[in-house]
């Protein structure tokens, strides 16, 4: 009998199968990983009182992705008869790939836990901080600001080439870290009302303004708010 690997139809499905199962479960794997670590710091940030924003930087599962991906489609399918241009291997070499290809699944998962975890930005009425893992990596109070960066206007999407209303309400320090506290713009009411006590606490400290805005952009973000909401959307977006 030959100990070669057998190429027929049921090795090609198990290939595939196998093949597919290990790219799927490494990226569930991965979003697991990312899941586990965002409600924990949701958990942590429940600790901290007076949060007005919380934003998320950094972060890149690229390179462990394409770990996960690209491992199981160039090692698994010669050794299942897949690839005409690869000899037929031993039963052996073929579980022993597979153990291989596992295993650079398993350790793109786990570099993709490490590389792809985001520090958590934090906003209180009096300062902004930068958290990983529960600790400030850095802390500024709003006194020490150098800047803030406001903007509202028509941009075009990179992804989708659409002309869509953009907002950004941007404060950077000495360090040149930026806390990005308008990128979300869900709930507008509550954004314009926690943005309004830092941009009080802002300008009583003179800090540097530049503000780009039109009156379609601020009308589109203003929509269904009460009029005493919609004045604080313009005192806040304002010069």
């Amino acid at each position: 009998m030959s100990e070669n690997a057998g190429t027929g139809m049921a090795d090609k499905l198990a290939g595939v199968l196998i093949t597919a199962g290990l790219v799927g479960c490494g990226f569930a794997g991965l979003a697991l990983v990312q899941t586990w670590f965002e409600q924990r710091d949701a958990a942590i940030l429940r600790t901290i009182p007076d949060v007005l924003v919380t934003w998320r930087e950094g972060g890149d599962t690229f390179l462990p992705m394409m770990l996960i991906a690209i491992a199981p489609l160039i090692l698994l399918p010669g050794a299942f008869g897949l690839s005409r241009g690869m000899p037929p291997v031993t039963r052996r070499a073929r579980w022993m790939l597979v153990a291989v290809t596992a295993a650079l699944v398993a350790t793109g998962v786990a570099w993709g836990g490490i590389a792809g975890r985001q520090e958590v930005g934090v906003a209180t009425p009096f300062g902004a901080a930068w958290l990983y893992d529960g600790k400030a990596r850095e802390h500024w109070s709003w006194g020490t600001a150098t800047s803030v960066g406001i903007g509202c206007t028509n941009q075009k999407d990179e992804t989708t080439g659409k002309v869509e209303p953009k907002l950004n309400y941007d404060v950077a320090f000495p360090s040149g870290r930026e806390a990005n506290l308008a990128r979300e713009t869900g709930d507008m009411k509550t954004l314009t009302a926690r943005l309004a006590v830092i941009d009080a606490n802002l300008r009583a400290r003179g800090v540097a303004r530049f503000v780009s805005t039109d009156a379609g952009c601020v009308a589109y973000y203003g929509r269904g708010l009460a009029e005493a909401d919609v004045v604080r959307l313009r005192g806040v977006l304002g010069r």
